[in-house]
């Protein structure tokens, strides 16, 4: 149901985004995005897709590692050789992760929602590719930050919240906002963001002050 930017839509058609804002932030954390094009919903093309990355570093697929009839990343990879290291991570959004080795290349599934796949990218792309070039460990980990707002307790997933950082008082001290919603099906919530703040698992709720861990994004 993916189209280009710039075709016309069919009926049941959306243009796709993902790989757009996927392979900024792989730009911008200092790798050499290759675009590789849509691939249909059939092994024949996903096998080719894949051969195609052949001389890559870092192979990043998105979509198509859940568990529908027409996700065929998973099994389409692991006959082509991968060791797959993981699949499902206890997060949100972005639960569907998938992580694995073919050949010298590591594999990142990335899942399909727009919002998990740019949140899953600076979690565990940004870092991977940090760690490639031999950049400094924790280069683009978090920092902790009060947060401006009471935070209700967390369940028992890792959830990262669309947040901003704010200078306030006669101090300008930061502080962290989270946005107006965490629907994960949305995009522009993420777009008025510039951090994800972090609540662990089982996080208890805590009062507005306390410093929290923050990701930022304009890393």
């Amino acid at each position: 149901e993916l189209r280009h930017p710039g075709e016309p839509l069919a009926p049941g058609q959306i243009y796709a985004s993902n790989h757009l804002g996927v392979a900024a932030m792989v730009e911008q954390a200092g790798g050499e995005a290759q675009l590789l094009g849509i691939a249909r919903d059939n092994r024949e093309s996903l096998e080719a897709h894949v051969a195609a990355a052949a001389d890559a570093d870092v192979l990043v697929t998105i979509g198509g590692a859940s568990v529908g009839d027409h996700d065929l990343v998973g099994p389409v990879l692991t006959a082509a050789g991968m060791q797959l290291g993981f699949w499902k991570i206890a997060m949100r959004p972005g639960k569907p992760l998938m992580y694995g080795r073919l050949d010298r290349r590591r594999v990142i599934g990335l899942p399909g929602n727009p919002v998990s796949s740019l949140v899953c990218t600076r979690v565990f792309v940004v870092p991977l590719i940090a760690r490639l070039l031999g950049l400094p460990a924790g280069r683009h980990g978090t920092e902790l930050i009060p947060t401006a707002v009471p935070l209700s307790a967390n369940g028992p997933r890792e959830h990262y919240m669309r947040a901003r950082v704010v200078a306030e008082g006669a101090e300008r001290r930061n502080a962290v906002h989270p946005v107006r919603s965490q629907d994960s099906s949305l995009l522009s919530p993420l777009a008025e963001a510039d951090c994800l703040l972090v609540r662990p698992a089982g996080a208890p709720a805590v009062p507005a002050g306390t410093p929290v861990p923050v990701l930022r994004l304009d890393f």
